[in-house]
């Protein structure tokens, strides 16, 4: 279960529970699926404090977990229909209130509230009613319940002082794609991973970078279509001699993996084409009811033959009659195709199951912008578009007409795109105006950095100082600016006051004579960017 579908389950829980408590009536909603099962094995609990451990939290223990921390349900036996029964993130004060209908007998809306201790003075983040959030109506979690949910997470994220990566986390999930973009040093290759963390859910960086829903690459000049997507490879024979064949690239095999079936699709197709290869069988359209003859060919594809004087060849692929039946897509040939996929669903008693894609998969590209951009995402430039995700941007990549199956690719809607670049690289320019439109771009400032990675104050000053005298000299912008990053030590912390100068000397000052080497004062302008940096009374005038 994702966060949405076990914050539901807590949600009706919860709701289901109160109510109980207040009716003791076994037709409300919920009891049957909720209390009934603890009543029967005599362990039911009214009440109890799960946030001090007590025994009611084992009634909500499938769902307590979540990527940003537990949540416990407290019920005050005193209090059903108060404040003192909520649900709450273990160690804040953020909590979840039942907001009653005037008889008192049901609940009518559920309410986020935050500062909740002392429970006077809890402040109200957003109310929503039961109906709403579709709680009991066994249906996927609904917009109202995932931005509820969302809301209650965003607090939490605050609190542990991560509100500023959940603004991005947003933003990357609107939008599917995302480049970060700014100065050097701004940390935009850590910002994009604590991103992607956030979406995959996972905290421990060893289990992070292990997990098949992230992937990462760094772009550079040689890097192209046949590392990206697919391509042919060196590889040795039967016989032991060096040949070529054809191997998915990093961004393909990813793709695949986000979008892997749950059911035996894939071994029932098999199947069906091995019948079709002994024997070819004779079908009908569903509505004008012409015969065609359906048998199968070297390509793993069936072919469906019109029984008419042309008799013209028709290709229905394995992935068209994916497309028909997880997602109802015709793409060609519809009376044929529908007729084949009925046939086959029906006589291999197939039932298809939701792909997987209820799971988050990202994949950050470093340096995005060091490669050619449009050579390496091939006919993928259609395909990433945000409004082409899924089936309906399906497009048939450059070797399609060598694989065992005529298949076409497209990127799942649950795949995310980050890409990270600095500003002042001459190969900006190899991003087009139509490869722009497909990303969102986001500026990571240099004091977006500062506190992104816990600069202490005089180091931030010095920083500061820095970039507003490098923004002084004509011709230089932010895209100048020197980050956060400069000032951090080989732990990822904050250097100390007294490291500032060895800092210029090694790191700062080579990029900024980088910087100034054409041009003609460039002595005197570092001269300046020094006092500035050492606030030196003068500040090099």
């Amino acid at each position: 279960m994702n966060d949405y579908e076990k914050f539901k389950c807590l949600l009706e829980y919860f709701v289901a529970h109160l109510e109980y408590c207040v009716t003791e009536n076994k037709n409300n909603r919920g009891y049957d699926k909720y209390i009934k099962p603890f009543e029967e094995k005599g362990s039911f609990k009214w009440s109890g404090f799960g946030r001090k451990e007590e025994k009611i939290q084992n009634q909500v223990k499938n769902w307590e977990n979540y990527q940003n921390g537990r949540i416990t349900i407290n019920i005050l036996a005193s209090s059903y229909t108060n404040r003192g029964s909520y649900l709450n993130w273990i160690h804040t004060s953020i909590n979840v209130i039942a907001v009653w209908q005037k008889d008192a007998n049901s609940i009518e809306c559920l309410r986020i509230v935050k500062n909740s201790y002392p429970i006077t003075n809890a402040e109200e983040v957003l109310t929503v009613s039961v109906q709403k959030l579709g709680l009991f109506d066994d249906q996927e979690p609904n917009d109202k319940l995932q931005h509820f949910f969302d809301k209650f997470n965003e607090l939490i994220m605050e609190e542990k002082g991560k509100g500023n990566v959940f603004q991005y986390v947003q933003k990357l999930k609107n939008s599917k794609n995302i480049i970060l973009t700014g100065a050097p040093g701004t940390g935009k290759t850590f910002l994009a991973k604590e991103i992607a963390k956030q979406m995959i859910g996972v905290q421990d960086d060893e289990i992070f970078v292990k997990s098949p829903q992230f992937g990462f690459v760094q772009f550079h000049p040689s890097y192209d279509y046949t590392d990206f997507v697919e391509g042919l490879r060196p590889a040795n024979n039967d016989n032991g001699n060096v040949g070529f064949e054809l191997k998915d690239g990093i961004f393909k095999k990813f793709c695949q993996q986000a979008n892997k079936k749950k059911d035996n699709f894939d071994v029932l197709y098999n199947n069906f084409i091995d019948d079709l290869l002994q024997n070819p069988i004779t079908l009908s359209t569903p509505t004008q009811k012409k015969p065609f003859t359906l048998e199968a060919n070297s390509k793993n594809s069936c072919v469906a033959i019109p029984q008419t004087e042309v008799g013209t060849r028709l290709s229905i692929t394995k992935e068209m009659i994916a497309a028909y039946l997880y997602n109802g897509v015709i793409r060609d040939w519809k009376p044929y195709l529908v007729s084949v996929a009925e046939y086959f669903k029906n006589t291999y008693n197939f039932k298809p199951e939701k792909i997987g894609n209820d799971k988050n998969y990202v994949f950050v590209i470093d340096e995005i912008n060091r490669g050619e951009i449009s050579k390496i995402f091939g006919e993928l430039f259609f395909s990433i578009d945000p409004t082409y995700r899924g089936v309906k941007g399906a497009v048939k990549t450059q070797y399609a007409n060598m694989q065992g199956e005529d298949e076409s690719f497209y990127v799942p809607e649950n795949v995310y795109i980050i890409g990270c670049m600095n500003d002042i690289d001459r190969s900006v320019e190899s991003f087009d105006f139509a490869m722009r439109r497909r990303f969102t771009w986001i500026e990571v400032t240099a004091q977006e950095s500062a506190i992104n990675m816990g600069l202490t104050e005089p180091i931030t000053k010095a920083m500061e100082r820095l970039n507003e005298a490098i923004e002084n000299i004509v011709g230089f912008s932010s895209a100048y600016h020197i980050g956060g990053a400069y000032f951090l030590n080989t732990k990822g912390k904050c250097i100390q006051d007294e490291e500032l100068e060895n800092v210029w000397d090694y790191r700062i000052e080579p990029l900024l004579k980088e910087y100034l080497r054409s041009i003609p004062n460039g002595k005197d302008e570092l001269e300046k960017l020094k006092n500035a940096f050492f606030d030196n009374e003068d500040n090099g005038q």
